[in-house]
């Protein structure tokens, strides 16, 4: 059993930085008269305050008019309710619910050794969270943990990269309502979707809440929930989920099925104009194809940017390719093969952070329906203080470690294909190092043999973009130059974040995570600036580096996973060429890199390259 003599919270350093309460505006909530308010009331203000600080001797109080499991469901999970909806109406920040759920799990620790355990499991309902298989992504996953057990859910959660035979096994140990995937990437959605099909095949018609940056509702309410025989939910938050458990656990009691509408797309669907057909017989298949090639003209004639339109007998496809200059001109790279680079200064990388992506993508910080003022008064009061705090501790406690992998390697396109040499004859311990004998301006095609291969996606509209345009093609009998960066902030970051997790410090956990995540990509801003210095194009850098983050400068860099690139497959031919396992990072089964802050990129030097996405 617990000591109860020894649940006492102290002083907590970081109530300071958070003392904003949302609903109020940027002034704290005067709590001069709660002194005077009924017990209830005190502690469901204390719920909705984020105040742990003291709060066992209400506690303490209340137990002597009502149970603890009373005082869990009736007073608690009330005060989480309004929290709940001051989150969803925009007037309260996810750092301070995460706050006000620390202050939950205080007060059920302290009233835990008060139930009476006959009254076995007294959760509203179980559900099964995992991230789903190939993905290390688990923030989401751990927000929609912490508010759903914070309001009297039993969440069972099984981490990462976890495959459907696991979420199933533990969904029929636990006897659970629901199961709740997330994942960050679009292979991930993939995945999903496989799961699904799986259980449909299985006669599985279990509830299953989707969640991920890579979801949209379209996908989930129209394309899933018309191929799953269950019931299937669209999580654009943590809130979300909490709302769809409630509906779930309730139709289940009442024994029946909720009606779940099929997604409607607003934007309708596109008819084909008549003129566009040629008429023909149907079944003539010259008419089809000239029908076709009519359609591609028709589009070529209204678009923005002209395409070329050819048949590939051999491939039996149509071949469009965006008008992307092919005779830009190829800088000289420093070198040629790849560099390990581990003397990194924090402070360099922390000048990269993008404070809006951080603030607003990684910790949620929003205006909502504050003035200009009051939020920039929240930012400079609340929030930039704990992101000070943050670099300070970091670089004090070495929680990152910041390390790069990066070369540069002669190259040519085909079609759709990125084609990266290597030298007749290197060895293979030069191979994988700095490529000393060799000079880029020497090289000649002669010189050279294929060594890895990137099949990249192209646009089926817009632009008809394909990575592969922005390099010279075959056929010019001219080599190109590609640069590919991995870069990482270490195995310890992840090892905190999860400390931080696991001993319920929600706020710190989100606060740490976020940091670390634009702290990475920081790095990855930063190094690709050191190669367009090194490449001698950077006097087309924006000077602002605000600017930077909105692609303020020549070329483009690309990740796998990501819209222009999404095969995460490629990766192995990243890891071919650069040999991060030095760094210490490594490649899943699924092609996903860890530790979980690492990122990688193409780098490309083409003046016309910018961020595309391929549909």
């Amino acid at each position: 059993m617990t000591d109860t003599k020894n649940i006492k919270c102290v002083y907590d350093p970081l109530q300071e930085l958070m003392e904003y309460y949302a609903d109020k505006k940027t002034e704290k909530r005067d709590t001069s008269n709660d002194v005077n308010l009924p017990i209830e009331e005190k502690l469901k203000n204390r719920i909705i305050d984020g105040d742990k600080i003291g709060i066992d001797n209400e506690l303490a109080a209340a137990l002597k008019q009502y149970s603890a499991l009373e005082i869990i469901n009736d007073i608690l999970l009330d005060g989480m309710k309004t929290v709940g909806v001051l989150f969803g109406s925009g007037q309260m920040q996810l750092p301070f619910v995460l706050q006000s759920a620390e202050c939950m799990k205080t007060a059920v620790a302290y009233l835990e050794p008060f139930m009476d355990k006959v009254e076995g499991d007294n959760s509203k309902g179980i559900v099964i969270l995992a991230t789903v298989k190939g993905d290390v992504h688990d923030i989401g996953k751990n927000l929609v943990d912490i508010i759903l057990t914070n309001n009297g859910y039993k969440v069972i959660n099984l981490g990462i990269k976890c495959s459907i035979e696991t979420m199933l096994a533990a969904y029929e140990e636990h006897k659970a309502d629901a199961i709740g995937m997330s994942g960050l990437l679009v292979k991930s959605t993939a995945i999903m979707k496989e799961n699904l099909e799986l259980m449909n095949q299985r006669g599985l018609e279990i509830p299953v809440i989707l969640g991920g940056a890579a979801l949209t509702k379209r996908f989930v309410e129209g394309d899933l929930r018309a191929l799953y025989k269950g019931d299937v939910y669209y999580a654009n938050d943590a809130f979300d989920g909490l709302k769809f458990m409630a509906s779930i656990v309730e139709h289940k009691r009442k024994g029946v099925r909720p009606e779940l509408p099929i997604y409607i797309d607003p934007r309708g669907r596109t008819q084909l104009p008549p003129d566009m057909l040629l008429e023909k017989e149907k079944t003539d298949i010259g008419a089809s194809m000239d029908t076709s090639i009519n359609l591609i003209k028709k589009q070529e004639e209204d678009a923005d940017f002209k395409k070329e339109i050819a048949y590939d007998k051999e491939k039996k496809a149509f071949i469009r390719k965006s008008n992307v200059s092919t005779d830009a001109p190829v800088p000289a790279p420093p070198f040629l093969g790849s560099k390990m680079v581990t003397d990194i200064r924090l402070d360099k990388i922390y000048n990269y952070i993008n404070e809006v992506a951080l603030f607003r993508g990684s910790w949620n910080v929003y205006k909502g329906k504050s003035s200009e003022e009051e939020y920039k008064k929240l930012i400079d009061e609340q929030i930039i203080p704990v992101f000070n705090e943050l670099k300070l501790q970091c670089k004090r406690e070495n929680l990152l470690t910041p390390k790069v992998i990066y070369g540069y390697f002669p190259c040519q396109s085909y079609d759709d294909e990125l084609i990266v040499y290597k030298p007749k004859g290197i060895s293979e311990e030069e191979l994988h190092s700095e490529w000393k004998n060799y000079d880029f301006t020497k090289l000649t095609p002669d010189d050279v043999e294929e060594w890895q291969h990137f099949n990249f996606p192209r646009q089926n509209k817009d632009r008809h973009l394909c990575i592969s345009d922005f390099f010279k093609p075959k056929s010019s009998g001219q080599l190109d130059v590609a640069a590919f960066q991995i870069v990482t902030v270490g195995e310890k970051a992840t090892e905190h974040a999860q400390k931080l997790y696991g001993a319920n410090r929600y706020q710190d956990y989100l606060y740490f995570h976020g940091f670390a995540v634009e702290t990475t990509e920081a790095l990855a801003e930063y190094w690709h600036k050191i190669i367009r210095m090194e490449l001698g194009i950077a006097e087309k850098d924006s000077p602002d580096i605000k600017k930077l983050f909105s692609q303020g400068y020549q070329g483009s860099r690309y990740s796998f996973g990501y819209p222009a690139c999404p095969n995460l497959e490629d990766n192995k031919q990243m890891f071919e060429l650069l040999r991060p396992e030095r760094l210490g990072v490594e490649l899943t089964e699924e092609f996903q890199m860890v530790p979980e802050q690492t990122t990688n990129a193409i780098v490309v030097h083409h003046p016309e390259a910018k961020y595309f996405f391929v549909r």
